[in-house]
């Protein structure tokens, strides 16, 4: 591909966007601290100062506020914001899951300062009526958690995301692994929450996508010293990140932009196939030929008359295209076992860059010789890739970035792990997407992705670049989409005029 060039590059990385996992922030914390000479005490006042900063500007009019703690320091940033709300003249109460129970070091410091100037009593969390608060800021649990959380916890949180409030949440929302992302058995619903020192792994993706609501961070008096000593374990990346392709050359021709061949559809699953060359064709792609079934041929290239269409000479297409796109629509029957297994000895003896989705991940997940490249690109939800690991999609979800991680070692290619925070997994190392909506939840959606990766690796992106910036070109699209019409009925082609106006 050295005649074409299409480059995807990210902009300089800040501090938001580096994550790390829970026990390097623990550590990190400290380090940075001590490197500074700073009291962690201080660090946790400019955490209460953030906080009180942000509840002054977003709910200047909540009358009536209370904030619940827990036993450890995420409690004692909830005191420190106690006392500022109170000297600022809010109405400010602090309830406890154990007001009796002792607090420890700096979380006692600020404890004991809320009771000094408020002269008020921490009220018993379990019997204090919710409703009567119009914003509740979660501040019980942090990052050490792990396991399920206790009943006296659950019950409050079920409280909390009953009651007629906005929430805040400091720092994660109670109940949510800051690993993984996953429900502890129960976790806080908030609004809002407020992330500090470094963005925590769980925060981004799986189950904590419904949990966390906007996530703020604040990098707090010692961010830049903790990512001087701290390695993220990856970066989180949105579409407004990269900057803008390069123009295209004046003397350019459809061959320079490359040639996409797209394999499947079925007879009856044509759409699937139809819209991942529709969607290459939108991203830029010269030109994009459909390998299907005989019986799909005329409802692929129906209104479309830009996508070729064939369901012969499947070789002689595979050496005349730049990228491979297999899987959409392919079903697996023996005309799916058939070409499989043509696609894959093929692949087997050249290097070429193919693009595996849908029932084409189905079939490489159970066949002998497993297919190993770095120009792999394999775009599985849970279940897929749960067949791919053999294991369950639960168990998939339970650790997607373990699970991501997997996938990259057995296959050796690039890994795009679909859903709530896509996780992108290859050579340049782990993305969390931080685009899309809820609204992708529907057929097609995935087809479609396929085909942008396939359009832009087929125009001289490398397969790498591709997947990282093809995922946020795909959700950024659809946020667009959200944003003009709504989430609900959003359709796969919908995003075909959005993808269009994002890669211009």
């Amino acid at each position: 591909m050295s005649h074409r060039s299409l480059n995807a590059e990210l902009s300089s990385c800040r501090l938001s966007q580096n994550i790390y996992s829970s026990q390097s922030f623990r550590d990190g914390e400290v380090k940075a601290a001590a490197n500074l000479s700073i009291p962690l005490y201080e660090v946790m006042l400019c955490a209460g100062e953030s906080l009180f900063n942000w509840v002054s500007k977003h709910y200047p009019q909540k009358t009536k506020i209370v904030i619940v703690t827990g036993t450890g320091n995420n409690g004692g940033d909830g005191y420190v914001l106690a006392s500022l709300l109170f000297e600022n003249k809010f109405t400010v109460s602090v309830t406890s899951i154990d007001p009796k129970r002792s607090l420890k070091g700096d979380a006692l410091t600020a404890q004991r300062h809320w009771s000094k100037i408020s002269n008020q009593a921490i009220l018993e969390a379990s019997t204090t009526e919710l409703s009567n608060f119009d914003l509740i800021v979660d501040a019980m649990l942090g990052t050490g958690v792990k396991g399920q959380v206790s009943e006296d916890y659950a019950n409050i949180i079920k409280r909390i995301n009953g009651a007629d409030a906005d929430v805040l949440s400091v720092d994660i929302p109670s109940g949510i692994d800051a690993d993984t992302g996953q429900v502890l058995g129960s976790a806080v619903q908030a609004n809002c929450t407020l992330t500090f020192v470094g963005v925590k792994s769980g925060l981004l993706t799986g189950d904590a996508r419904q949990h966390v609501g906007q996530l703020q961070f604040m990098p707090l008096n010692i961010g830049e010293e903790f990512a001087k000593l701290v390695k993220p374990i990856g970066r989180l990346i949105s579409f407004k990140d990269f900057m803008p392709l390069k123009q295209r050359p004046l003397n350019g021709h459809k061959g320079n932009n490359g040639r996409l061949l797209c394999i499947g559809g079925n007879k009856g699953m044509a759409g699937a196939i139809r819209l991942s060359a529709e969607a290459a064709l939108r991203v830029g792609a010269g030109l994009v030929k459909v390998y299907c079934h005989s019986n799909s041929e005329v409802q692929v290239a129906l209104d479309r008359a830009e996508v070729m269409v064939t369901s012969d000479n499947l070789h002689q297409w595979m050496a005349w295209a730049d990228c491979i796109v297999f899987g959409p629509g392919l079903g697996q029957d023996s005309w799916s076992r058939e070409t499989f297994n043509q696609v894959l000895s093929y692949l087997v003896h050249e290097q070429k860059t193919v693009v595996i989705d849908a029932d084409g991940l189905n079939l490489l997940s159970h066949h002998l010789r497993k297919f190993q490249s770095e120009q792999l690109v394999i775009t599985p939800h849970s279940a897929e890739a749960g067949r791919m690991l053999a294991v369950t999609p639960h168990d998939i979800e339970k650790n997607r970035f373990v699970s991501a991680k997997r996938l990259f070692e057995k296959y050796s290619g690039n890994t795009l792990l679909k859903g709530p925070g896509s996780i992108v997994h290859n050579h340049q190392g782990m993305f969390v997407c931080a685009d899309g909506n809820p609204g992708m939840a529907t057929a097609g959606m995935g087809d479609v992705l396929s085909g942008v990766l396939g359009g832009l690796i087929a125009q001289g992106m490398s397969s790498a670049q591709a997947s990282i910036y093809g995922a946020c070109l795909h959700s950024g699209a659809a946020d667009l989409v959200a944003k003009r019409d709504g989430q609900r009925g959003m359709i796969a082609s919908d995003l075909f005029p959005f993808l269009r106006q994002l890669v211009n």
